[in-house]
C-alpha cells in the first residue's frame, strides 16, 4: 500500500473540522502566570530575516505532487512571496463551483515526507521562540464565500513523540448539524507516539470568535522551554503563559502554510490576504523570558 506523505495527511486533517473538546484522550493544564508583554503594533510589512526556514518547494514540485496525489485538490504556489510572507489578492472571478483557490508554502523535504520528522533542527537547551501572523478579512465575509488559512507545525521529541501544532482562521464553513460556523481563530498543540500507536494527547486548544473583528492582523507567538518541556503562547500581545508540557525536548520542526478560498460571492474581491512566519530574533515582536533565542539559537 502506498504511504501517504505527511503533507497529504495534513491537508486531509485541515479539512475535517475535528472537534477538539470531544477528545477522550485530551488533557488540560493550568496556565502558568507570566509577565504581561510590552506594547506592540502588528506589522503590515515584512521585515528581512536572517534566521529562516527553507520554504524551497516550487510550482514544479507541486505539479509533481498533484500528479502523484490525484485524490486531492491541486495545490499551487502563493503568487506573492516576500521572504517568509506568503499572500495573494482575491480578484473578481465567476461565482460558481469552479471559483476555488488553494495555495501552499512548504519545503521540498516536508512535501514528500512520510514521517513526522521536522527538517529544521532546533537548539536542545534554553528557550526558543517564533511567531506567526495572519492577515485575515476584516470584517469577515458575511456572504457565501469561504476562506481558510493556517500554519501547521510538525516535529518529533527526542524520546519518539510526534507533535502537531496549528494556528488558523476560518470563515464561511458549515457544520452539517448546525449550519454556518461563525468566523474564528484557533491554535492548538497535540502529540502522539511517532509510530502512530497510542492515544493522541491534546495538550492545548484555544478557539476565539472573530465575528466583529476589525483588525486584519492576528499574531501568535510560541515559546518552548527545552529544559522543562513547557510550551507557552502569546496571542496578539497577551502572554497566556505556559499552557502545555511536551514528553521531552523537541528535536526539530517543519512548517506548512496553506490558504484556500471558495468564491461564491464578491465579499472578498480585492482583499489582500497573507500568512507570515517570523523566525529571526530581529523580527520577533513580543516579549519573552530572559535568555530566549530564535530557532537558530540567536539570543533575542
Amino acid at each position: 500500500m502506498k504511504k501517504l506523505s505527511i503533507f497529504a495527511l495534513s491537508l486531509a486533517l485541515l479539512g475535517c473540522g475535528e472537534n477538539q473538546n470531544s477528545s477522550q484522550n485530551s488533557t488540560s493544564t493550568q496556565p502558568t502566570p507570566a509577565a504581561a508583554s510590552t506594547s506592540f503594533s502588528l506589522r503590515s510589512f515584512s521585515q528581512p530575516q536572517t534566521c529562516q526556514y527553507n520554504f524551497d518547494a516550487t510550482q514544479q514540485d507541486y505539479d509533481t505532487w498533484n500528479l502523484q496525489n490525484p485524490g486531492y485538490t491541486p495545490i499551487t504556489q502563493f503568487p506573492e512571496i516576500n521572504g517568509q510572507k506568503f499572500g495573494f489578492i482575491v480578484s473578481s472571478a465567476p461565482i460558481d463551483e469552479d471559483a476555488y483557490i488553494n495555495y501552499v508554502a512548504t519545503s521540498k523535504a516536508q512535501l514528500n515526507s512520510i514521517n513526522e520528522n521536522g527538517d529544521f533542527p532546533l537548539p536542545q537547551t534554553g528557550i526558543i521562540a517564533f511567531e506567526m501572523q495572519l492577515k485575515i478579512p476584516a470584517p469577515p465575509p458575511t456572504g457565501d464565500s469561504t476562506y481558510l488559512s493556517s500554519f501547521l507545525l510538525t516535529g518529533v521529541t527526542n524520546n519518539g513523540y510526534a507533535i502537531r501544532s496549528d494556528f488558523g482562521f476560518q470563515s464561511g464553513t458549515y457544520d452539517p448539524d448546525f449550519g454556518e460556523n461563525p468566523p474564528d481563530l484557533t491554535y492548538s498543540l497535540r502529540y502522539q507516539l511517532s509510530d502512530g500507536t497510542g492515544p493522541t494527547t491534546v495538550e492545548h486548544y484555544q478557539n476565539t470568535k472573530v465575528t466583529t473583528n476589525t483588525n486584519n492582523y492576528q499574531r501568535l507567538g510560541i515559546y518552548i522551554n527545552q529544559l522543562t518541556k513547557q510550551v507557552g503562547f502569546i496571542f496578539n500581545g497577551v502572554d497566556q503563559g505556559y499552557q502545555s508540557t511536551l514528553p521531552a525536548a523537541l528535536e526539530n520542526l517543519s512548517f506548512n502554510i496553506s490558504s484556500s478560498a471558495w468564491i461564491f460571492s464578491h465579499d472578498l474581491d480585492g482583499q489582500e490576504l497573507s500568512s507570515e512566519l517570523i523566525t529571526d530574533r530581529n523580527a520577533l515582536q513580543f516579549s519573552y523570558p530572559q535568555g530566549t533565542t530564535d530557532i537558530c539559537g540567536n539570543v533575542i
